[in-house]
């Protein structure tokens, strides 16, 4: 079994970001890097970060909690050109990011994007689901990503559901459930097709709630070989 863990990377600072990378190159597939808490983010700054991580680097605008952006939205095209021609991918939210996804379509820019919709509150009906997928669709995702708070197993079967879905049509896709009941999505997951799996070194690195550590997973899937 192939899996891709990704680790979320929420710092203050653009030395931490770059070296919490360095000290973890070797057992991550992927380092998400939310670039909203940064004190500063420069030129210099995204070049090294781009070169360091090339590929694996996946890139946020936004908040934890769909909370409002600080970065000034002209700032963040000007970011967007700056990816142009690069490996890197930018994560945007349908909810709160649509200026820059529209920007991208708009100037064709090549950049490899995941069109994500999160739901901190609660997991939409099944209908409201597949009207979500259907806006992405306009992007054209490279990856779909859905992300809902889950309040009963129920709905994290809802979510799961999605996933078969995506990958019967042959999209790549990431599809998780937050909270307590969303963690049977992180295991099932991943065996069942996920693009990714986010997994933080440890729990008070957590960039949504329910998230298990790299070691709990790993655990998991060693049982699960067994």
């Amino acid at each position: 079994m192939n899996i891709s863990y990704c680790l979320p990377i929420i710092k203050n600072t653009a030395a931490e970001v770059l070296e919490t990378i360095r000290r973890n190159d070797a057992d991550y597939s992927y380092f998400e890097v939310w670039l909203d808490y940064i004190n500063e983010v420069d030129e210099s700054f995204m070049k090294e970060l781009v070169e360091l991580a090339g590929g694996k680097l996946i890139l946020l605008f936004r908040r934890q909690n769909l909370e409002d952006i600080h970065m000034p939205l002209q700032q963040r095209l000007a970011m967007l050109d700056s990816l142009t021609g690069t490996v890197a991918t930018v994560d945007l939210d349908i909810t709160v990011q649509t200026a820059e996804l529209d920007y991208l379509m708009e100037h064709d820019s090549g950049i490899r994007t995941i069109v994500s919709y999160h739901n901190y509150r609660e997991t939409p009906d099944t209908v409201r689901l597949e009207e979500i997928i259907g806006t992405m669709d306009r992007y054209r995702p490279g990856v779909y990503k859905l992300s809902a708070m889950c309040g009963s197993y129920e709905d994290a079967l809802r979510l799961l559901d999605q996933l078969l879905k995506l990958k019967a049509k042959e999209r790549a896709a990431i599809v998780l459930g937050m909270g307590a009941f969303g963690q049977v999505t992180r295991v099932f997951g991943t065996l069942w097709g996920n693009e990714m799996t986010f997994a933080p070194l440890d729990k008070s690195e957590q960039s949504a709630p329910g998230q298990l550590t790299k070691r709990q997973l790993e655990n998991i899937f060693k049982e699960l070989r067994s």
